[in-house]
């Protein structure tokens, strides 16, 4: 008797454990079902499109819901800072012009009255707390900013000449057969990819502007022994010294590095017209736009993309050049850069939108949906580029790979998507080496940098610093040795801020 109420007592005992247990399993699973509704709910509300309000179902708890209304706001507030810094970059642009534009018509007016105004100095800024600082123009206070100039000791017409001739020796000893019948080498696959041929398109299009730049060749049969080793001479002491931003002239000569050696392509020496020599490269140039115009991107990866798009909005540039010829004025440049289009996977897409809404912004998924049409045109146009091809990182290097064809621009130069970081960082060592003076008074950087200068530092102070790093060794030990010397007194004092040259030049890294 007493060993069977024990036995009922026991049983009664597992029972209620397992029936704890279902209740705690119950419990957990309603958990699970619940924060998966949760879950659903918050990818509903994260993912969906900018500007469409979330549905949010009552469940959520309270203080989720404040989450994403914070996170709507933010998103909303993000998108509007973004179209601004597009707008206040295009401002730049066009505020340079106007820049540019006065001084040219006061130096007009200088040649044309040297005796009513023998002293007139146009004073331009150079303070750097700011990235334009054009205010301080009517201010007393204001510091003089000399403008490049391009009268060096040495000829640089000869330099420029006799590396223009090089240049076209090199495109004259390609296989003719090759260029002439691009179909036997374009069928493969590999030359097929996107990045191939965006490649090809700056290959081909640099041959193109060497050709139609007026480039003559002097007759060996005319050079003696002794004259040819005299003009050999000439060219290597000429060339040491020759550099394209002016800056061995102002702030003493020194070793510019690679950029003493580009072809120079400027106004002067280029006749769009100059046909006759480059038929079979345009031939050559429309086979490769057709193409572009049927590449599909889906599948790039980021380094891919990259280097795709610097080719691509450097193509743009040059083929907009050679289609409608060489802009006279600064106006001029930025309305090319607007009107310069072309057709990549059969969206046709201008040069101001390949460089602001694809490499200078990155993308951002959420913005909005993606079926959204180019119809539309303004913001909601910018928007679907950068969602379709927007890149996934931003990369403040862009800065130094893309060139619209002015005096101030870095080179061009043919980037691959297996190599491009490296060409990147060897573009901007370069470009600094060459632009940048130092001098044992003043520490001069391109304008250039100065509108770009959050991409590389938080101010303008950090970003001498990080020049600093950029350059070789001994021209990055005067310019810390500078910085260190003058810490003391205001950045304006010794900081000077070149100005942008919007007159036409290509410097071609053939």
């Amino acid at each position: 008797m007493q060993g069977s109420l024990v036995d009922g007592t026991a049983k009664a005992s597992t029972r209620d454990r397992k029936s704890a247990l279902q209740q705690d399993v119950d419990k957990l699973r309603k958990k699970l079902r619940h924060e998966e509704n949760i879950n659903r709910a918050l990818k509903r509300a994260l993912n969906r499109p900018l500007g469409a309000l979330p549905r949010l179902p009552p469940y959520l708890p309270q203080y989720i819901l404040a989450l994403l209304a914070e996170v709507a706001v933010l998103e909303e507030e993000i998108v509007r800072l973004e179209e601004q810094v597009v707008d206040l970059r295009q401002d730049l642009y066009e505020e340079a012009v106007y820049m540019s534009s006065s001084k040219k018509k006061m130096e007009h007016f200088n040649e044309e009255n040297p005796t009513d105004s023998p002293k007139l100095v146009i004073v331009l800024p150079e303070d750097g707390q700011g990235k334009e600082n054009q205010s301080c123009i009517n201010s007393s206070k204001g510091t003089k900013t000399k403008t490049p100039t391009k009268k060096l000791p040495i000829d640089n017409k000869s330099v420029q000449k006799r590396r223009g001739r090089q240049a076209e020796v090199r495109v004259k000893d390609q296989p003719i057969a090759q260029v002439r019948n691009p179909s036997v080498h374009e069928n493969s696959p590999r030359d097929e990819s996107p990045n191939i041929i965006s490649e090809n398109i700056v290959k081909c299009l640099t041959s193109i502007l060497l050709r139609m730049s007026s480039v003559k060749n002097v007759g060996a049969a005319d050079d003696s022994p002794s004259l040819r080793a005299l003009k050999t001479r000439n060219y290597v002491e000429e060339t040491e010294f020759w550099d394209p931003y002016g800056i061995c002239s102002e702030f003493g000569k020194r070793d510019i590095g690679p950029y003493k050696q580009l072809c120079a392509i400027e106004a002067k020496s280029f006749n769009p017209k100059r046909t006759a020599k480059s038929l079979f490269l345009l031939c050559r140039l429309k086979l490769l736009l057709r193409k572009l115009g049927c590449v599909r991107l889906d599948n790039l990866n980021h380094q891919e993309k990259l280097a795709f798009w610097i080719n691509i909005y450097n193509s743009c540039m040059m083929n907009a050049l050679i289609e409608n010829g060489i802009p006279e004025s600064p106006e001029m440049v930025v309305a090319l850069m607007r009107k310069a289009t072309i057709n990549v996977g059969g969206y046709l897409l201008s040069a101001t939108t390949i460089e602001h809404c694809i490499l200078r912004l990155p993308y951002h998924w959420k913005l909005l949906n993606t079926t959204q049409t180019f119809s539309k045109g303004g913001k909601n146009h910018e928007m679907a580029v950068r969602s379709i091809f927007g890149l996934e990182l931003s990369e403040p290097l862009v800065t130094f790979a893309l060139c619209c064809g002015t005096w101030s621009s870095p080179a061009v130069r043919v980037y691959s998507a297996s190599q491009v970081e490296k060409e990147l960082e060897v573009a901007k060592r370069e470009y600094l080496e060459a632009a940048v003076g130092i001098s044992t008074s003043k520490f001069a950087i391109p304008k250039l940098l100065n509108w770009y200068l959050l991409d590389f530092a938080k101010d303008l102070e950090s970003l001498l610093d990080w020049i600093c790093l950029q350059l070789p060794s001994e021209v990055g030990k005067e310019a810390i040795h500078l910085l260190e010397k003058r810490k003391t007194e205001p950045l304006s004092q010794y900081v000077q801020i070149m100005p942008y040259e919007f007159s036409f030049r290509y410097l071609l890294c053939t």
